[in-house]
Formats: structure tokens, C-alpha cells, sequence
């Protein structure tokens, strides 16, 4: 119930912000009069060419990194560790974590 109270205010909500951008003049426009406006200037072309472009470089260097990696498989330990060398690691383990507590 308290949903579905919540879904109707919200859309109510949304409708009278709708209706203002597009119904209430803000000087001789509206606010999605001046919007549009806003957004063909030449500066706005400008900066969305700029950021297209930037993005392309961004994109194209993102890729030759991802085709020079080598595989992502787990690296190995440098040495292999024998069963004593894996028992003192387990007492040192047990060891830091009773002292950590």
C-alpha cells in the first residue's frame, strides 16, 4: 500500500515538473525553450566534438593495453613450498590472529 502511495506521489511529482519546463514561460521562453536554445549554440557543438574525440583516444588506448596484456591466469609462487615450510606459515597464521584479538 505504502508503494503504491509512494509510485503515485512520485508521478505526481514528475508531472508538475514536466508541466513547468514546458509550460511556464521563464522570460519570453520556457525552460525547455532556453534549453534547446542553450544547446545548439556553436560552443555546445564544440564541446561535444571535443569530448567525442577525447573519448575516441580514451577508447583506443584502453584497447592497445587490453591487446599487449598477457593472460590473466593466477601468477604462481616463485618458490614451491614443501610440507614444513607450509606448517610454519599455518602456526604463524594461528599465531597472528590469537594475538590480533
Amino acid at each position: 500500500m505504502f508503494g503504491m502511495l509512494r509510485f503515485l506521489l512520485s508521478l505526481f511529482i514528475f508531472a508538475i515538473v514536466v508541466w513547468f519546463v514546458t509550460m511556464v514561460p521563464l522570460g519570453k521562453l520556457t525552460l525547455w525553450q532556453h534549453l534547446q536554445a542553450i544547446s545548439s549554440t556553436k560552443e555546445v557543438k564544440d564541446l561535444t566534438d571535443g569530448t567525442k574525440q577525447e573519448a575516441r583516444k580514451v577508447a583506443e588506448r584502453l584497447l592497445q593495453k587490453d591487446a599487449g596484456a598477457p593472460d590473466l591466469a593466477p601468477p604462481r609462487p616463485l618458490d614451491d613450498l614443501d610440507a614444513h615450510d607450509r606448517k610454519s606459515l599455518d602456526q604463524l597464521a594461528h599465531k597472528k590472529h590469537r594475538t590480533s584479538k
